[in-house]
């Protein structure tokens, strides 16, 4: 039987009044907590929540499923109503500056400078839990060929928001800062508060791989690009010919890491203050002028050397950029196992059920920094969030493998 359009419209519309609903009650309990929002709760206080809210759900679901509101709750409005709500909430997440001690009071009291933890984040939370999971309800009273992919989407789904969300309150998030040959088992939350870590970490040494450096061509007027090389620049090596404009050019030397020594030649250095350097040939084709000359981007003590080519345009020399940076570590996790290891950027090691990732270093000295900073992650919950993803994808594959088969519902 078809649904009239009114139905339908008023459906939808109960949808949009019930978000701008939890909208208004989250804002006004933000208002009452001064701002503070709310508290994540931990093991075992978030399973019990979690068993709980599960039971509640399939009460609803087994006593209550013809009733109206329930109903209402399982079919496509009030799901479409939820989606949206919880991701506009988590876009504001994503792309604003979350936790911020200078916020304004109106971020604060509507929950806008802390979604993860606010009223308005948790209310939305549990409408799409509750709309997802009356809607997975349904379908397992009939197991059909096509229901199974439906319902590996759907409950994975559910199983990655209800552990994300419930597990939030578990997962430990610290800072290691540890110097060349010295160790550390301590790590320092945002606040500065020390954990003590059941493992511990010593360095060995620190590394940045860095780029070439790039040559510039720019406008002697105001130092901008000049013309198409804007989006042109070219990373320097020894022996490298190119062209720009009326210019050719060729890379006599480069050197990584180079100082001048005291007859005013540059050499290859180790040294803390040694910086790119690159001799140029310059060749303008319409005037025949030659030149030669030293590039070089300097450093935080020696300023940079340009080579001017006429009066309308330079050759100046930018900053290298990091390749990639690791930390060779010895680790000594809590049964005392000793192990040696290299943490690179997005490679991160396992150790007593934390996640290490390679997070900064002492920008100020750059590739001679002694100090690396690494971030411990410890989420319990992270495998059943992998259950979910693997169920998500488990559904995908099966119903684009059956696509198209026929339609068990139809038999």
């Amino acid at each position: 039987m078809e649904i009239p359009y009114r139905r339908i419209r008023e459906d939808y519309l109960s949808g949009f009044l019930v978000g701008l609903i939890i909208l208004a009650i989250s804002t006004l309990l933000e208002w009452i907590n001064m701002g503070r929002g709310i508290f994540l709760p931990s093991w075992p206080l978030n399973a019990l929540i979690g068993v709980s809210f599960a039971f509640i759900l399939v009460f609803l679901h087994i006593f209550y499923s013809d009733y109206d509101s329930v109903k209402w709750l399982a079919r496509v409005p009030a799901s479409i109503s939820s989606v949206v709500l919880f991701t506009f909430l988590t876009l504001i997440l994503g792309l604003s500056i979350q936790n911020d001690p200078h916020a304004s009071k109106i971020l604060k009291i509507t929950g806008l400078s802390h979604v993860r933890t606010s009223f308005a984040f948790l209310f939305s939370g549990m409408y799409l839990l509750t709309t997802l999971g009356l809607v997975i309800l349904r379908r397992f009273k009939k197991i059909t060929f096509r229901n199974i992919g439906f319902l590996l989407n759907h409950l994975g789904l559910w199983i990655i928001i209800f552990a994300g969300s419930l597990g939030a309150g578990d997962v430990i998030r610290l800072n290691i800062f540890v110097n060349e040959n010295e160790s550390s088992s301590i790590g320092y939350t945002d606040n500065r508060q020390a954990v003590n870590l059941p493992f511990r970490v010593k360095l060995l040494d620190f590394s940045i791989e860095e780029f070439n450096t790039k040559l510039v061509f720019v406008n002697n007027s105001d130092m901008s690009f000049a013309g198409e090389f804007e989006n042109n620049l070219i990373m320097l090596q020894e022996g490298l010919e190119f062209e720009i404009a009326e210019w050719e050019f060729k890379v006599l030397e480069y050197l990584n890491s180079a100082i001048m020594d005291s007859a005013g030649v540059y050499i290859p250095s180790s040294d803390t203050l040694a910086y790119p350097v690159a001799r140029i040939f310059a060749l303008n084709r319409q005037t025949d002028q030659e030149l030669k000359g030293y590039i070089s981007c300097g450093n935080k003590i020696i300023p940079p050397k340009f080579l001017k080519l006429d009066n309308q345009h330079t050759l100046p020399m930018s900053f290298p950029e990091p390749k990639e940076y690791s930390s060779l570590l010895v680790l000594i996790d809590s049964k005392a196992r000793v192990d040696t290891l290299k943490l690179i950027v997005n490679k991160p090691i396992k150790i007593d059920g934390y996640d290490l990732y390679q997070l900064s270093y002492d920008e100020k000295m750059g590739k001679w920094s002694k100090l690396s900073v690494i971030n411990a992650i410890k989420d319990p919950w992270l495998p059943v969030i992998y259950i979910g993803i693997f169920m998500l994808i488990a559904g995908s594959l099966y119903l684009f493998t059956i696509g198209k088969t026929p339609n068990e519902d139809l038999k």
